[in-house]
């Protein structure tokens, strides 16, 4: 317990996770990297170490410049020297901070809920994916053109529109897309390991309530027999289907899981599967003559597949709690704020044996006369709130026209039941305004 505590109280301090996460994730991240060469020059296809210090600064702010500049100095600048380093750490930091710094401005509330919501999407595609990917490649393309990593010689200076510049930008742009959620997530379950359960349930949520094992086998059993063939190597026997041809019916069963699975499920599966398709890319995008071209379709394939994945994905989940909240409405009196008769009807339906106990009060039709409406209102609340305390599972209060009140009971000694029921509302009190208002209550079973 006081070893919870401890760490509750000192994560966040700069010394704490902002200074040992980039430490010990960013070696892990960085297998996540592919890239091949072109126009003999290294061109990045994806690229993640950038995302995890966006994350990083998202959660932590300043307090995590210490831990990403010592993690890059250990990982990512270590052959390069003094002034080497020093360029390449402002190249990745800047856009990082930039990024950080317009997303911070211009979202002021709700600023760190998770990724899916809709309503955020713009600002994080242009803050989180667009801006970052844009200044880093302006800058690299700056120090290229200056000379300020000599020491690299698989890097360096080339025209801006070049297919190489194309790729990496392109490897920019996805990485952010994807890899932005899935740090994200990963930060917030080593902040905090409670979360799975709450990351657990949402996926759950997500899910088409319709949505059976059946149908969860015959979509992996898709999506494996898909990788499978852009997995093999290709030899002289090999088909059309050993090609990357074959990602273009990844993106119908991906969308299918969109539809299906909800953003929060199919944002994690889909960035995996990149990571991998991407890793072993040589597999289907053999090296023969227009090579360039082909590495530049495949890589762009997956740049617009990831952003329409995930679109869908967001606004069939968001479109899931909207209809399943005008669900719920449908079953509330507005008025009242109680179940209605629908729902009694539904309750019903459910339960093969029941008893239906009637509340009748006709001394409220005087009294809200009197005092207005809100005095009616006000007490079947305070009623209906009364009778739950006693209850059971199954069992409710529910709204009747006029002054009238249902409740549903089981029929297990139900006779002991209405009795105890009756005792209670005899016991009830009621106040408006300081004055006791004890209205008349009559009690029929069906």
């Amino acid at each position: 317990m006081n070893l919870c505590k401890l760490y509750k109280q000192y994560r966040d301090c700069w010394w704490g996770l902002p200074l040992i996460l980039p430490l010990l994730i960013l070696p892990i991240i960085k297998i996540a990297n592919a890239y091949t060469y072109i126009e003999g020059g290294k061109t990045y296809l994806y690229y993640l170490p950038l995302p995890f210090m966006l994350c990083m600064m998202l959660f932590f702010g300043w307090k995590s410049l210490p831990g990403l500049i010592t993690a890059m100095s250990c990982y990512i600048t270590r052959d390069l020297h003094f002034v080497e380093k020093i360029g390449m750490t402002l190249q990745f930091i800047i856009p990082t901070m930039l990024a950080w710094g317009g997303y911070q401005f211009f979202n002021q509330q709700r600023k760190m809920i998770s990724h899916g919501d809709t309503r955020l999407m713009a600002h994080r595609l242009f803050w989180q994916m667009f801006i970052p990917a844009t200044v880093f490649l302006v800058l690299l393309q700056f120090t290229l053109y200056i000379g300020l990593y000599p020491s690299l010689g698989d890097t360096r200076w080339a025209s801006p529109l070049t297919q190489r510049n194309l790729i990496n930008y392109q490897s920019l742009l996805m990485g952010y897309l994807t890899g932005v959620p899935l740090c994200y997530l990963l930060i917030r379950l080593i902040r905090n390991p409670y979360y799975l359960r709450s990351f657990i349930s949402q996926v759950r949520r997500d899910f088409d309530p319709k949505v059976t094992w059946a149908e969860m086998l015959i979509w992996w059993g898709a999506v494996l027999s898909i990788m499978s063939m852009l997995m093999m190597p290709m030899t002289q026997a090999s088909t059309i289907f050993s090609t990357n041809y074959t990602l273009s019916l990844l993106l119908p069963v991906m969308l299918w899981g969109s539809m299906r699975f909800g953003y929060r499920f199919i944002s994690v599966a889909w960035t995996l599967i990149v990571i991998v398709a991407i890793h072993y890319h040589y597999h289907y995008v053999p090296k023969s003559a227009g090579y360039s071209v082909q590495i530049a379709i495949t890589s762009s394939s997956y740049l617009i597949f990831s952003f329409i994945i995930a679109y869908m994905a967001m606004l069939s989940s968001r479109q899931r709690l909207i209809h399943e909240r005008v669900r719920r409405i449908a079953f509330i009196d507005p008025v009242v704020s109680l179940p209605n008769m629908r729902a009694l009807s539904r309750a019903m339906n459910a339960m093969p044996w029941s008893v239906l106990c009637f509340l009748r009060m006709p001394d409220l039709e005087v009294l809200t006369r009197h005092y207005g409406i809100m005095l009616r209102i006000n007490y079947k609340q305070n009623l209906a709130k009364s009778l739950s305390d006693i209850l059971g599972q199954g069992e409710g209060v529910y709204q009747l026209t006029g002054s009238d009140l249902a409740v549903l009971l089981h029929t297990e000694s139900y006779k002991d039941r209405v009795e105890s029921l009756y005792e209670h509302i005899q016991q009830f009190r009621y106040y408006w305004n300081g004055i006791d208002l004890p209205p008349r209550l009559d009690t029929t079973l069906s």
